[in-house]
């Protein structure tokens, strides 16, 4: 949770810039996106779905927020509620922001997870958001986690760090 926090907490800041008062908006479990939620407490009015504790804790302590939580398997490391039951609570929602979380991102085997419970809310989280915005530091690019959720075109935006190579970023460019 705390490796290349310097990093995150960038791509939280420049997450948060993206972000206005009275949006309803998810935000996916994870430390960079946890980074984000600590960038947001100044608006107002938010409609948040998560299904992480920690932003639900951090977000839902703003009288003007409401915060919306799945229910599901709570998975200890991210603080998350996870599985089918978890992805089952976001149809019929609707959010202009999704602020996805990822452990490795290949242009191989795409976006992907130490969990395959992830996949459910994850997939749901997407079919309920116009935008996608992907936040991941740079040293998770090129590396592969143990379920794929799918190509890195499920994302419309990357955002990331300076360690970015060039190849990569042409890449991700390349791929829309």
């Amino acid at each position: 949770h705390v490796q290349n926090m310097d990093r995150k907490q960038r791509i939280g800041m420049a997450a948060a810039s993206l972000i206005g008062n009275n949006e309803t908006i998810i935000i996916d479990s994870g430390t960079t996106t946890t980074q984000l939620a600590e960038n947001i407490k100044s608006r107002n009015g938010l409609n948040v779905i998560t299904n992480a504790l920690n932003i639900a804790l951090i977000l839902g302590a703003i009288p003007t927020n409401t915060v919306h939580m799945p229910a599901g398997q709570f998975r200890a490391p991210t603080l998350s509620l996870s599985g089918e039951k978890s992805g089952d609570f976001f149809v019929g929602i609707y959010a202009e922001k999704l602020f996805l979380a990822t452990a490795g991102i290949s242009f191989d085997a795409g976006l992907t997870y130490p969990g395959i419970g992830d996949i459910y809310v994850k997939r749901a989280m997407i079919k309920a958001a116009s935008n996608v915005y992907l936040l991941a530091d740079s040293t998770k690019i090129g590396r592969v986690s143990f379920s794929a959720l799918g190509g890195v075109e499920l994302v419309n935006t990357l955002i990331t760090d300076d360690g970015i190579s060039d190849e990569d970023r042409t890449e991700f460019e390349r791929r829309g």
